[in-house]
């Protein structure tokens, strides 16, 4: 199965749904991954991605249009917290139906490209 079908490909909900705060030390600046230019601190060791402090929920690193052809610009850059959220879990699947995608119920293992 290519890439190009993977479903975090073209989805973006989560992207659009949840605040994505991280400790400071994945700040490229830190020695970590995350370009600083597209977080803000938010306290002490605490950081956050542009655009998910407000309501609608927009981060900034995201590149389309939700449930089309959307792209994480700094995919292999994340955070810690979007690397570790799981599609088709709950959360997931509440995030992909408050934007009128269907709920993931597939067989994960069948894509090389991990959420």
């Amino acid at each position: 199965m290519s890439e190009a079908s993977h479903p975090c490909l073209t989805c973006g909900a989560c992207c659009h749904e949840y605040r994505v705060e991280f400790p400071v030390y994945e700040l490229q600046s830190m020695g970590g991954s995350v370009p600083d230019a597209l977080a803000h601190e938010v306290h002490g060791n605490r950081w956050r991605m542009d655009g998910t402090e407000r309501h609608p929920v927009r981060c900034v690193a995201l590149i389309g249009r939700c449930g089309k052809q959307s792209i994480c610009s700094i995919y292999e850059q994340r955070p810690s917290t979007c690397h570790h959220f799981e599609m088709g879990t709950d959360r997931c699947n509440e995030a992909r139906q408050r934007h009128g995608l269907p709920p993931l119920t597939m067989p994960w293992d069948e894509f090389p490209l991990a959420a």
